[in-house]
């Protein structure tokens, strides 16, 4: 159940440093109490532990908060964001409305429901902190490595467009911000600005589309014309291909690489487990039971359970040896932070998708989830102590439906072709992620929280830092990852469309949701630390907007020097204002 904490306790828990008896206060205290966090950290760190375990505790919590990150980035990206695009595509969205909306939604997931984790604990100073200092990173270090890495020239009028509304989103954020109360009004001013950025990107598509259209007519027209082999060849090498991709010529090829308006294949992180492994390549082929061949019925059960466990097996195995193999050393380190959480959100969730073998579909799993996923849901939301009738509790009586459902399923299926009905899986699992997403952040956020208590740090600080990174360390790796490959346009583009999503639809959304749940205006906190994200978020996206102009549109290694030195100066300023020394 959703729960929501005073803006404005009497006693604040970042006392506690001043008190004695740590564990008294902390039991007594209710601003020490998570709002929402399933484990309450400081108990764990000053009551359940001797003092000269301290140390370890405070490590434990270091690698837990790694794990969740990683989490949480698995859940979003590997399970939720295919969800989305079959939900489009039974929905019949068209890529440009899909791309802008639901699959945007899904890439910004973390980073909403991080900041909605934050509001609702009344901590909208870590939630601007990290929606901030996330864009910073994206904008100056994630940009700055994709152009030191792979100089390119890069797509004039989707930049501009994106720039420009950011800008503008990064404005009426400080605005908002700095007469510290966020009223409804401005909550759906947020989403509003986003609406209109979505138009934007939909009129301006189509209005490519069009022109396009219109100058092939007229070069076939003039190829008829003339009649002759060169006026063919000159058309094809000249305005249909348009070499020459940073022209603000009207007959440009579209755009491919802004991130809002990708085709959506290219908005969706493909999992590493989307490659068809040995084990799924098998199940293809026919096996004798189902055959002319008889065979006793002993050796069929036994064959069925043997191929329903590899089966089984290969579903929740998040890579294969050859895919291991080909790693670099930080996309394996990713991937083993991923693996607890991953096998654990596929028991949980189901996966639909066109990427993977057989579309996701797994008999003998998804029966495991029919059983399990139902009843975790009631827990999760709340309902897990509700009795029916006086006599039966509700998870019991879920999960006996639950198993009722994965038997039926089991008899009536075929382990080698997915139902008809596979695709309405998606919907259950866009519920279940949602949730899983949620949970996750509420533990990042109270996490913290506690280190913020145990070292004195503010919750600016913490959510530029820590939230921020921990959130862009994914995006990070995919970007560099996608710029050695020939392929920096689309990263580059990401690091200004995806921070003005997240900033826009993260409090747009989050605002709304507990503004009218508590029905008046959340006063919020702006400090130096929040002027100084303000000045150099600004300062980043002026920069790469004055530079790349005069640069004839190429983002060089200068231009990546340039924003290593503005985040290098941001992070510094940042530090000297938390110690109090500027």
């Amino acid at each position: 159940m959703l729960k929501l904490i005073k803006f404005t306790p009497e006693v604040e828990c970042r006392s506690l440093s001043e008190v004695e008896d740590k564990c008294m206060f902390i039991q007594r205290t209710e601003d020490c109490s998570n709002a929402e966090g399933l484990i309450n950290y400081l108990s764990f760190l000053y009551c359940n532990s001797d003092a000269s375990l301290f140390t370890g505790g405070i490590f434990l919590l270091s690698i837990w908060i790694l794990f969740l990150f990683s989490g949480l980035a698995t859940a979003a990206n590997n399970l939720f964001c295919p969800a989305l695009q079959v939900m489009a595509e039974k929905m019949k969205m068209s890529d440009n409305v899909a791309g802008v909306t639901l699959l945007a939604l899904g890439n910004g997931a973390p980073d909403i429901f991080s900041s909605l984790a934050g509001i609702r604990q009344g901590r909208a100073e870590l939630a601007f902190g990290e929606l901030f200092g996330a864009g910073i990173f994206c904008t100056t270090i994630i940009a700055g490595s994709i152009s030191f890495i792979k100089p390119f020239p890069v797509m004039q009028r989707p930049f501009l467009r994106d720039c420009v509304f950011y800008l503008a989103a990064v404005y009426f954020v400080f605005w908002v911000f700095y007469h510290r109360y966020v009223h409804l009004g401005h909550a759906i001013g947020f989403i509003a600005l986003y609406i209109f950025y979505v138009l934007v990107v939909i009129v301006g598509r189509l209005l490519n589309s069009r022109n396009r259209n219109i100058c092939s007519v007229e070069n076939q027209i003039a190829v008829s014309e003339n009649g002759s082999m060169e006026a063919t060849d000159e058309n094809e090498t000249g305005v249909i291909n348009a070499p020459n991709e940073d022209s603000n010529d009207n007959c440009d090829p579209p755009n491919p690489d802004s991130l809002l308006v990708n085709d959506t294949e290219q908005l969706i992180p493909h999992s590493s487990s989307s490659q068809e492994t040995p084990g799924a390549e098998s199940d293809e082929v026919p096996s004798n039971i189902d055959g002319e061949f008889h065979v006793p019925q002993a050796v069929s059960l036994w064959s069925n359970l043997k191929e329903e466990l590899v089966d089984l097996r290969t579903n929740l195995q998040p890579f294969s040896t050859e895919e291991w193999i080909g790693m670099r050393w930080f996309t394996r380190l990713l991937s083993v932070l991923e693996t607890p959480f991953y096998i654990i959100l596929r028991l949980s969730i189901p996966l639909v998708s066109k990427d993977h073998p057989r579309q996701g579909w797994c008999r003998s799993l998804t029966c495991v989830q029919l059983a399990v996923t139902p009843t975790w849901i009631v827990w999760a939301i709340g309902y897990g102590n509700v009795v029916i009738a006086k006599f039966l509790p509700l998870p019991l009586m879920i999960f006996i439906i639950g198993v009722s459902l994965g038997l039926l399923l089991a008899i009536f299926s075929n382990r080698k072709k997915p139902p008809k009905g596979h695709w309405m899986f998606s919907f259950l699992a866009f519920a279940v992620s949602v949730i899983w997403i949620d949970l996750i952040a509420n533990e990042i956020m109270a996490v913290l929280f506690t280190f913020g208590v145990v070292f004195q740090l503010s919750d600016a600080i913490l959510g530029l830092t820590i939230l921020a990174w921990g959130n862009s360390v994914g995006d990070f790796a995919a970007d560099i990852s996608m710029a050695r490959q020939n392929a920096p346009r689309m990263g580059f583009s990401a690091c200004f469309g995806a921070p003005l999503l997240n900033t826009l639809l993260g409090l747009g959304i989050s605002f709304s949701i507990v503004c009218s749940q508590i029905g008046e205006s959340i006063p919020v906190t702006f400090t130096k630390l929040s002027l100084i994200m303000s000045v150099f978020l600004a300062l980043s996206l002026v920069t790469v907007f004055i530079y790349l102009p005069i640069n004839g549109f190429r983002a060089n290694k200068w231009l990546g020097i340039v924003q290593f030195g503005v985040y290098s100066i941001f992070v510094t300023m940042a530090i000297l204002i938390e110690l109090e020394l500027l």
